[in-house]
C-alpha cells in the first residue's frame, strides 16, 4: 500500500517538497517509508487500522490530548501560517498526512506523502478563529468543507492566534512519564493553547456561529489576526534542512523558518507486518600500519638514590554519622498507573468545568439554552473522555486477581463391602 492517505479532501497549504525545493534555498532529502516510519518508533507506536492500514500514536497521550495543540503559529514570507510543533516528532505528524480519531484509542496519525507548511482547516467569525486537523477520509467517501467534529477544533480570540505556543509543557510531557505512563502536574495545561482557548463544550455552539474558510479566505484571516497583535503581515522565508537535528527547535534562524521535509519513497509494507529494516552496517576502517620502533639510546649511570623524606603522619579519619540508604519507590502497577490516571482526570475535569462557568459568567450574549447545551457538551466530553481511558485500561492491563480459597475437598465416604 501507498504512504499516501486515500482522501479526496486535500490540505490548505499543501505542497510537495520538491515545488518548495525551486524556490528555497536547501534541500530537504530524500528517506525511505521504512526510515519515515522508524523515525517516530520512539515517541510513539504504530498500528494496524481496518480502514487505514499503518497509523501511529504518540506513548502515552492524556484522554484530552489532540494535535495541533502545543506550539505556535508563525507567518511565512508571503503571509501564509505555518505550524511550528512543539513536539519533537511534529516534524512528520502535523506536516504531513492526515489524522482521524478512535473511541476506542484516541486521536491516530495516518501518514502521508506531501508535505504541507499547515495541514488544517479553519473557521473563524467576528473576533474568533479556531483551526482542526486535516481527517482521513476513506477513496469511497465524498469531500466535504470542514468535516471535523467538534471536539477536533482549537478556538481562540484571534487577537490571541499568536500566542498559544507552550514548549515548556511538551518538553516537560516527554522526560515526566514514567514507565507506566502517569501524569505530572503539567496534567492541567498540556494542551498548550489552554490559557487562551475557548473552552471545548462552547466548540458546537462555535460551528454553528463560524464560517469554514477556503485557502484564500483562511489567509485573510490569518493576516488580520496578525495585525491584530501588531506583527509584520509578511514573514520569515521557509528554508529546508537535511536532517532532523540541522531544524533544532524550528525557531527562526537568520531571517529562515528552518524545516525538515524529506520526500518519502517507496510503499509502506501490509499493515500488521514488519515495516523495521536492519540499519546500516558500520564502514570498517583499515588498519594502519605500525610505526617501526625506533633504537633506544643507551642512558648515563643513574646517579645514587637520595634518602627519602620523612612521611608527615596521617591525622585520624573523624568517623561519619551512619546513613540510612535511601529506599527506591517502588515502581507503580498497571493498575495502581491507571487508578492514579483516573483521579488526575477528574481533577482536570473539575478545572474544566469552572472554566466553562467563568466564561458563562463573563459572555452575556449566551441564552439560557446555549448554556445548558454547553453544559450538556460538557458532560459528554467527560464521558468521551472517560471511556477513552477505560479502553486503555482493558488493553494493557488487567485489575489485581482476587485471592483464591483451596478447594475444599468432598469427605469421602467409606468403601460398602460386598
Amino acid at each position: 500500500m501507498s504512504l499516501m492517505f486515500g482522501g479526496a479532501f486535500a490540505g490548505l497549504f499543501a505542497v510537495t517538497p520538491q515545488a518548495f525545493a525551486q524556490q528555497e534555498t536547501g534541500d530537504s532529502g530524500t528517506i525511505t517509508v521504512q526510515q519515515f516510519m522508524q523515525a517516530l518508533l520512539p515517541y510513539g507506536s504504530w498500528m494496524a487500522h481496518p480502514q487505514f492500514g499503518w497509523v501511529w500514536q504518540p506513548h502515552d497521550v492524556q484522554p484530552w490530548w489532540q494535535p495541533f495543540a502545543v506550539g505556535e503559529w508563525m507567518v511565512t514570507q508571503d503571509g501564509t501560517p505555518y505550524w511550528r510543533s512543539g513536539y519533537p516528532f511534529g516534524w512528520a505528524t502535523e506536516h504531513y498526512g492526515s489524522w482521524t480519531f478512535d473511541e476506542a484509542k484516541g486521536w491516530l496519525w495516518i501518514p502521508g506523502n506531501d508535505w504541507s507548511a499547515a495541514p488544517v482547516t479553519w473557521r473563524a467569525t467576528d473576533g474568533v478563529i479556531g483551526w482542526a486537523p486535516i481527517m482521513a477520509t476513506g477513496a469511497d467517501v465524498q469531500a466535504v468543507a470542514c468535516p471535523q467534529p467538534p471536539m477536533a477544533w482549537i478556538f481562540v480570540p484571534m487577537a490571541r492566534l499568536m500566542t498559544t505556543s507552550n514548549f515548556a509543557a511538551a518538553e516537560q510531557e516527554l522526560v515526566s512519564r514514567d514507565a507506566h505512563g502517569t501524569w505530572g502536574n503539567w496534567a492541567h495545561d498540556a494542551d498548550g493553547a489552554s490559557a487562551h482557548r475557548m473552552p471545548e463544550p462552547s466548540n458546537a455552539g462555535l460551528l454553528d456561529r463560524t464560517k469554514c474558510l477556503g485557502a484564500a479566505e483562511a489567509k485573510d484571516a490569518f493576516l488580520a489576526a496578525v495585525r491584530m497583535r501588531g506583527g509584520a503581515v509578511q514573514g520569515s522565508t521557509i528554508e529546508f534542512v537535511n536532517s532532523r537535528g540541522q531544524m533544532g527547535s524550528g525557531r527562526i534562524r537568520g531571517g529562515n523558518i528552518p524545516a525538515y521535509a524529506p520526500t518519502i519513497t517507496g510503499n509502506a509494507p501490509p499493515a500488521g507486518g514488519d515495516f523495521l529494516v536492519n540499519p546500516p552496517v558500520q564502514r570498517v576502517q583499515r588498519a594502519l600500519s605500525a610505526q617501526r620502533v625506533q633504537r633506544v639510546e643507551r642512558t648515563d649511570p643513574a646517579g645514587r638514590a637520595q634518602p627519602a623524606q620523612p612521611v608527615e603522619r596521617a591525622q585520624p579519619v573523624q568517623p561519619n554519622l551512619p546513613t540510612v540508604p535511601a529506599t527506591p519507590a517502588a515502581p507503580l502497577t498497571p493498575y495502581e498507573a491507571y487508578t492514579y490516571q483516573h483521579a488526575r482526570l477528574n481533577e482536570y475535569h473539575a478545572a474544566q468545568y469552572e472554566r466553562l462557568r467563568q466564561m458563562q459568567e463573563s459572555d452575556k450574549s449566551l441564552t439560557p439554552s446555549e448554556r445548558e447545551r454547553q453544559m450538556r457538551e460538557m458532560q459528554c466530553v467527560a464521558a468521551r473522555q472517560r471511556a477513552l481511558l477505560d479502553a486503555r485500561q482493558r488493553a494493557n492491563s488487567e485489575p489485581p486477581a482476587l485471592p483464591t480459597q483451596p478447594a475444599t475437598q468432598p469427605a469421602t465416604q467409606p468403601a460398602t463391602q460386598p
